[in-house]
């Protein structure tokens, strides 16, 4: 068998096997584990094929547990082996893995807005806050708390259960947000595999640009096009977005293994 179909083959293998475990940090430290147990270079490889599959199948799941697994490497992969990882995908000219590595700031600086407090809120402690968030079923007070955005308020209210994806997709999208309040959508089980969620997220400026880059593998190509030309979105997400939607159009992930 040419070792690139080799390749595709265990990265399909992979991707089944990941998707069959529970998702969240079970199935993302078994993706560390799985990467750091291969040769650096065929792990490099196997993330290139896992990206090439897109939306397809099991890959999105796989894919989304190997960006968990490089954001956490002390959950599988390690810092050792990541850097080994690093520099064989540079050597292997495996642009579009090296760049999953990346972690550059967000297109736009989040900075504190100078608008007055909302008045509903402002009498209320954080603690009291989160409380709220996480089983009030009143939609003012949750897109009140939505729309302040502190980080911890927000990671409750993406667990109350009167929470629609319309919802998630709008705090996703809104602009200005806090990295943080994003990086809530990303974390939470509940959301992160909501291709709308995830399509706001990446889409969103303020994004750490680390996760939008290990969001774009997932996405569909059509979208990919759309990203690729967003001049709002960072330099490296839009060239990422190219990248990946030309291995889509039928040609190999440029740098991937030959025969």
């Amino acid at each position: 068998m040419p070792r690139a179909d080799a390749i595709d083959a265990e990265a399909r293998e992979l991707a089944r096997r990941l998707a069959a475990l529970e998702e969240g940090a079970i199935r993302a430290r078994a993706a560390g584990r799985a990467l750091a147990a291969l040769e650096p270079g065929r792990a490099a490889e196997t993330i290139a094929a896992l990206m090439a599959h897109g939306a397809a199948g099991d890959a999105p799941a796989a894919i989304a547990a190997v960006g968990q697994a490089l954001l956490d490497p002390l959950g599988g992969i390690g810092y050792d082996r990541l850097a080994d990882l690093y520099a064989a995908a540079i050597a292997l000219g495996l642009e579009q893995v090296t760049t999953l590595l990346l972690s550059p700031p967000p297109r736009r600086a989040w900075e504190e807005p100078f608008d007055k407090p909302d008045p509903r809120l402002a009498h209320l402690t954080l603690g009291h806050k989160k409380s709220l968030a996480r089983v009030h079923r009143d939609p003012d007070l949750l897109s009140r708390l939505a729309a302040e955005g502190e980080p911890v308020v927000v990671r409750e209210l993406l667990r109350n259960p009167q929470l629609t994806e319309p919802f998630a997709v709008r705090i996703a999208a809104r602009r200005p947000c806090r990295p943080g309040t994003l990086r809530c959508l990303f974390e939470e089980r509940r959301w992160r595999t909501r291709p709308a969620v995830l399509l706001a997220l990446v889409r969103n400026p303020y994004l750490e640009t680390e996760i939008a880059l290990k969001i774009l593998p997932s996405v569909a190509a059509a979208e990919l096009v759309e990203i690729g030309k967003d001049g709002s979105l960072h330099a490296l997400v839009r060239a990422m977005a190219r990248r990946l939607g030309e291995g889509r159009d039928g040609g190999a992930p440029d740098g991937g293994a030959g025969g």
